[in-house]
C-alpha cells in the first residue's frame, strides 16, 4: 500500500500477507484479508497530519502523545502505518487472527511502539463483569483513542462489540472513533441504538467530506458520572 502525503517526500510503502484461504474456510472470517476501508482511512489520517490540516479528523499533536486501540485489526495495516503518529499502538483482533498480525508487523519493520493483543468481543461479553479483566485488562494502560474501521457487517456481533467499547473506555479520557463503509442500514441503526443504549455515552457524526459518502464516522465518549449530594 502506498499513502501519499502533501508531497513526492511524503510515500510510505507497506506489504501485507493475506489469508484468502481462511476467507473461504473459516466461517464469518473477514479480517484475514486487507479491505479498502482501511486503506482508505489511513491515506485521510496521514494526509491530515503530514499537511497539518487545522479541520482535520485528528489532532496530530494529542494523536503523539496517544495510546491508540484497534478493535477487529485484522490485518494489521493500520498500525504499521499510523504507528509512527502515536505514542502506543494496541493492535487486536481474535486468537485466529494474531498469527496473522504478527507476521505483516514483522515485515515491515515491527515499530516498537506497536502490541499485539487478542480480544474476542463474543467472549468478553459472555464473561462476568468481575472477571473480565482475565480476558482483557484495560486497567494497565488507558486508551486515548479507541478505533474500529469496518467492524459493523453482522448483527450477532453488535451486542458484544458495543459491550467491548464500553467495557474498554475510561469515561473522560477515551474517545471512540467508529468508521464503516455504508452497507446495509437495518445494521447501522442497530449499531447506533445499541451504542446509544449505554448510559453516560455522548455520540455524534462526523463530518465526513474526505472519506466521501460511501463511509459513515461516529464520534464518541463516555463522561464522568456525577454524584450530587
Amino acid at each position: 500500500m502506498k499513502a501519499k502525503g502533501t508531497g513526492v517526500d511524503s510515500m510510505i510503502e507497506i506489504e501485507l500477507h493475506q489469508d484468502k484461504t481462511a476467507l473461504r474456510s473459516r466461517k464469518g472470517d473477514t479480517g484475514s484479508v486487507l479491505w479498502k476501508a482501511s486503506i482508505d482511512f489511513a491515506q485521510m489520517v496521514l494526509q491530515q497530519c503530514y499537511a497539518k490540516l487545522p479541520q482535520g479528523l485528528l489532532d496530530p499533536e494529542i494523536l503523539r502523545k496517544s495510546h491508540v486501540l484497534e478493535l477487529g485489526a485484522g490485518t494489521g495495516l493500520l498500525s504499521i502505518a499510523l504507528s509512527s503518529l502515536v505514542e502506543q499502538f494496541t493492535v487486536t483482533d481474535i486468537e485466529a487472527l494474531t498469527p496473522l498480525i504478527q507476521k505483516n508487523i514483522h515485515h515491515n519493520g515491527a515499530p516498537s511502539n506497536v502490541c499485539v493483543a487478542e480480544l474476542d468481543w463474543v467472549e468478553l461479553r459472555s464473561t462476568l463483569p468481575s472477571k473480565r479483566s482475565k480476558i482483557f485488562d484495560a486497567t494497565q494502560q488507558p486508551i486515548d483513542l479507541l478505533l474500529a474501521v469496518d467492524c459493523l457487517y453482522h448483527p450477532s456481533l453488535i451486542p458484544p462489540f458495543v459491550e467491548t467499547i464500553d467495557y474498554l473506555c475510561t469515561p473522560g479520557r477515551t474517545t471512540v472513533l467508529i468508521i464503516s463503509e455504508l452497507r446495509q442500514e437495518d445494521v447501522m441503526r442497530e449499531f447506533l441504538e445499541a451504542w446509544l443504549s449505554k448510559p453516560d455515552w455522548q455520540i455524534l457524526r462526523a463530518p465526513n467530506d474526505e472519506l466521501g459518502k460511501h463511509y459513515v464516522i461516529w464520534i464518541g465518549w463516555k463522561e464522568c458520572c456525577t454524584i450530587i449530594e
